[in-house]
């Protein structure tokens, strides 16, 4: 698969199989230039760690550094530990206010219910009211505690002079 009697005409791409792919020799005996690599950065050495002494001990008049601890990790126990303690906690916490929610929804379920019933009561006593309130209601109950109706003729008060007299049929306002 050459790409040598092959035409580019622009736009995009074209892969090759890895086996069939020219080889920068084969590209200079063409007279075809490869770019230039670009120039690596060298890297940074590590530094050195320093390494425990497991020779003789030095002679006691001889200046050495002193021997440095090798760095120690925090233990892995008691942090897993703390994480775990504080998801627990975490989690008593959400199901202690779930707790507490679902009581004050079954609270106001119950409050809710009482209300109804109250107003329910309300409309019953002003319907009583209202039925115990019209004339033939009250006739029958005054008859019921032995009342009778006053057939008397009304009287009226006048205001000139005070006096009381019965009032008389047909004639108002005297």
């Amino acid at each position: 698969m050459s790409m040598d009697n092959e035409e580019y005409t622009g736009g995009g791409t074209t892969a090759t199989a890895v086996g069939d792919r020219p080889v920068r020799a084969q590209r200079a005996a063409r007279g075809v230039a490869a770019p230039p690599r670009p120039a690596r950065v060298p890297r940074r050495p590590a530094p050195a760690r320093p390494r425990p002494a497991t020779g003789p001990a030095p002679a006691a008049g001889t200046a050495q550094a002193p021997a440095r601890r090798p760095a120690r990790h925090a233990p892995r126990a008691p942090f897993v530990l703390l994480i775990v303690g504080l998801l627990c906690g975490g989690l008593v916490s959400l199901l202690l206010l779930n707790t507490v929610l679902a009581q004050d929804s079954f609270r106001v379920s119950d409050l809710r219910d009482s209300t109804r019933e109250l107003h329910q009561q309300a409309q019953d006593k002003k319907k009583q009211l209202l039925s115990g309130s019209q004339s033939d209601e009250l006739a029958r109950k005054a008859r019921e505690l032995g009342l009778k109706p006053d057939r008397s003729a009304p009287e009226t008060l006048t205001v000139t002079d005070g006096q009381v007299a019965p009032s008389q049929a047909g004639v108002a306002g005297q």
